[in-house]
């Protein structure tokens, strides 16, 4: 049997970045045909789009540096242009830094509550929102938001990925309140994209430096051998020393023997939301200027749409520019079953006034599904995750990426996370 130091599960980018970060014998095994996880690109028709809107920045400037080398001067740098569909209106993202375009009397009532704001101990994300923001911000548009997004009621979701939502300063709010236009999240303000190829194309840069991927290989047993571990799939078998695991930890509990009752349980009761994505192409270059649209409005399927033409201009033919549109479904949720046809003419008809554009104008449009996209943090998550990467660290499985890890992590934050796991490090909560 063929034997290796290091075996990484899943080539994402989360597992990409474990190898790259990994010394000495490393082999990657993928299922799909081509790796990338979440971060694949797609070409339709001359449009290339990704699975949402993703781009490349990060708190951290050393690691964002390390990102932006591996695309080895494939490059475009843009600035945030992001709106908030409010009230048949667009309101600059943030939408506490936007309020400026709000009716004087709207302004002076998120400003009064923002003052009068009640700084309590919160026990779920609805009160946190009211506390950090006040009741009028929290009703009028990041409850309704976080409500469609995840899918659940706030009240229902628990606190663990607030640390990433900035506090808005009381200068910001009050400069916004009487017309005056800010800033916020300051970290997103400028970002980089891959001039060609989407974002796949860091993962084809990450790619190429691996020695040995292995595509079309799907682990379908894991077993510990010999102080080690003895994996098989029908693409053939083999055994490693360590193991690191990037895929949903749900697809690595199939495969894994002896895990007890109470850890499949626990793994049974974690929460997510799966994604349909649609992708929009018009013959003018009507969708660009924007970088994303969110959309809080629950009678209109996306939450968010972002102009991947204004990502990069080569994403789209000459004289055309795209959107791809972001739908967020529980997974037995019966929207993951309609048609492509339904999907896209209601897209089409729900954004079009939105975004400036006809159905006539439409040239392309494509579907697709993805199971796995966004970690749910409700209020047992902390519970049910912790008994299950309790038992995988005993094992000495070592876990890393966003649905290996079961946490809610940006591109960066995967690349961290590989590095992470690469040096030997255990899971983080």
């Amino acid at each position: 049997m063929e034997k290796r130091q290091t075996v990484i599960l899943g080539g994402g980018l989360a597992g990409l970045a474990a190898a790259g970060f990994s010394p000495g014998d490393v082999v990657v095994l993928e299922a799909a045909s081509r790796p990338g996880g979440l971060c694949r690109s797609f070409e339709c028709r001359g449009f290339v789009y990704d699975i949402g809107g993703h781009i490349l920045f990060s708190h951290d400037s050393e690691l964002l540096k390390d990102i932006l080398e591996w695309l080895e001067g494939n490059l475009v740098s843009g600035r945030r242009n992001n709106q908030i569909w409010y009230r048949e209106r667009f309101v600059k993202y943030p939408f506490e830094n936007g309020i400026f375009s709000l009716a004087p009397a709207e302004r002076l009532e998120i400003l009064l509550s923002f003052l009068g704001r009640r700084r309590t101990e919160a026990a779920n994300l609805d009160e946190w929102f009211r506390s950090r923001f006040g009741d009028a911000l929290a009703e009028k548009y990041l409850l309704p938001y976080n409500k469609k997004i995840w899918k659940r009621s706030p009240d229902r979701l628990s606190l663990l990925w607030v640390a990433r939502v900035p506090d808005p300063p009381l200068e910001d709010i009050a400069r916004a309140a009487v017309g005056i236009e800010t800033e916020g999240y300051l970290h997103q303000l400028n970002f980089a994209y891959p001039a060609r190829g989407g974002i796949e194309a860091l993962i084809a840069s990450l790619a190429s430096g691996v020695e040995d991927l292995r595509m079309e290989f799907p682990v379908e047993s894991l077993v510990e051998e010999d102080g080690g571990w003895r994996i098989v799939s029908r693409a053939g078998e083999l055994w490693g020393k360590t193991v690191i695991s990037t895929i949903p930890v749900f697809n690595l509990l199939e495969v894994l023997e002896d895990v007890p009752g109470e850890v499949r349980s626990a793994a049974a009761a974690l929460q997510y939301n799966s994604l349909i994505t649609v992708m929009v192409g018009i013959g003018t270059e009507a969708l660009k200027g924007k970088t994303a649209i969110y959309i809080p409005d629950p009678r209109v399927f996306p939450h968010r749409v972002c102009y991947m033409s204004q990502f990069s201009a080569a994403n789209a033919p000459p004289g055309c520019s795209h959107l791809v549109a972001e739908i967020t479904v529980p997974p037995d949720h019966p929207l993951l079953k309609a048609s492509d046809s339904f999907l896209a003419e209601t897209v089409v008809a729900q954004t079009g006034d939105i975004c400036g554009y006809t159905p006539d104008e439409v040239v392309a449009t494509e579907v697709r599904r993805f199971p796995h996209a966004y970690v749910v943090y409700d209020l047992e998550y902390e519970a049910n995750r912790n008994i299950v990467f309790d038992h995988l660290a005993a094992r000495g499985i070592r876990t890393a990426g966003r649905f290996g890890s079961f946490r809610y992590l940006n591109m960066d934050a995967c690349v961290a996370d590989g590095r992470r796991v690469a040096s030997g490090r255990g899971a983080e909560s």
